[in-house]
């Protein structure tokens, strides 16, 4: 295991928390906490497995609702946390149930990057509550509005001899537009994915029906959990610190437009993430929701120094009396999630520096 390290913030409560074995915790099946001691376990391999099925709890600020981190978050360098952004019903949640479903298949190998759970037990249960049901062709249930944020997934992600933890967050709709102690954690996030529904940015006829069957409404004025997130997040300047990335969910509803056509045509992922792709990409998103959209749904580009834009489809079709009765199919989903470990340093072999300065990487 590596040095711990000393300075992390808590994405809780935004305090300093360094690792410390006197307050580690396992958690039952009962969702309750209760002490570890592994002062009297002397063998190293068998305390280091021991660590990674524990957490530690934080003793940072006393207004703050009890809260705890798995230990592997405080001992393996710096840690990435990534959110997603949308309304309800955008879709955040089965887009980051395919994003983990494909990096479980093994689709970040092929960029020199492996990945193992942060916590075990909690890995295990999102796939079992959202990415085996998704597969299996089941709509995911709305995302519960909640008194304190949780992270939904966690990952080791080790490429080029470093490892670090990545943790996603990811909160309804509902409790994004909040500006009370349960999105503190924005302030501490450094990357978000904001994902937008085309039911609500594009005013194209042949989704009216579509629309209607799910009571969508479109709307100009872009997403308020977009407005919500960007006016919350710490700046320098007139930009967000946090790295970013736009993704045009659901896809497959405008698959015969164009450039949309051509690039869920294309293989799921290029051989190398390259400048030059991601700003191919970044630049016909951007104009294809400037054509068909209000400019409110580009003011996450336009808010970020660092930001790129996609065309992904969580499940490839449309779902039919409540299910995915052709399977799911997810499209480019992947490709937000590697652009943004560019941005943040977890892809330096495949993307030169003079390559992430080019696309504001």
């Amino acid at each position: 295991m590596s040095t711990p390290t000393p300075a992390i913030v808590c994405p809780y409560c935004l305090d300093p928390i360094a690792f410390d074995p006197e307050q580690l915790y396992a958690r039952n099946e009962f969702e309750q906490y209760t002490r570890v001691d592994l002062s009297a376990e002397w063998h190293p391999v068998r305390r280091q497995d021991a660590l990674r099925a524990t957490f530690q709890r934080c003793t940072g600020s006393p207004d703050m609702d009890e809260h705890y981190l798995p230990t592997p978050y405080l001992t393996h360098g710096d840690p990435l946390t990534i959110a997603m952004v949308g309304g309800s019903a955008a879709g955040k949640t089965h887009l980051l149930a395919s994003m983990i479903g494909e990096v479980e298949r093994g689709g970040l190998e092929p960029y020199g990057l492996s990945c193992t759970p942060l916590h075990a037990d909690s890995h295990r249960a999102f796939l079992k509550d959202r990415v085996r049901p998704l597969r299996e062709g089941s709509v995911l249930a709305h995302t519960e509005d909640v008194d304190f944020a949780e992270f939904a997934d966690g990952l080791l992600i080790s490429g080029g001899g470093v490892t670090r933890p990545v943790m996603f967050f990811d909160l309804s709709g509902e409790d994004l537009e909040r500006t009370d102690r349960v999105t503190r954690f924005l302030a501490a996030v450094h990357a978000l994915v904001f994902v937008v529904d085309p039911l609500r940015a594009l005013p194209l006829r042949y989704l009216d029906p579509v629309r209607s069957r799910t009571d969508m409404r479109q709307d100009d004025l872009g997403d308020q959990a977009f407005a919500a997130v960007l006016d919350r997040m710490p700046r320098r300047g007139s930009y967000i610190d946090a790295a970013a990335t736009v993704v045009i969910g659901k896809s497959d509803l405008i698959r015969f437009e164009e450039p949309v056509a051509r690039w869920l045509g294309a293989p799921e992922l290029p051989a190398a993430l390259t400048a030059a792709a991601l700003r191919a990409e970044s630049r016909d998103a951007y104009a294809f929701l400037r054509h068909h959209g209000g400019p409110g749904w580009l003011r996450p580009f336009h808010d970020s120094a660092r930001c790129t834009l996609h065309f992904a489809s969580a499940t490839g079709g449309q779902d039919a009396a409540g299910g995915f009765p052709q399977g799911v199919r997810p499209r480019r989903v992947l490709t937000p999630l590697l652009s943004l470990f560019a941005m943040c340093g977890l892809l330096r072999s495949t993307v030169s520096w003079r390559e992430r300065a080019e696309v504001g990487l």
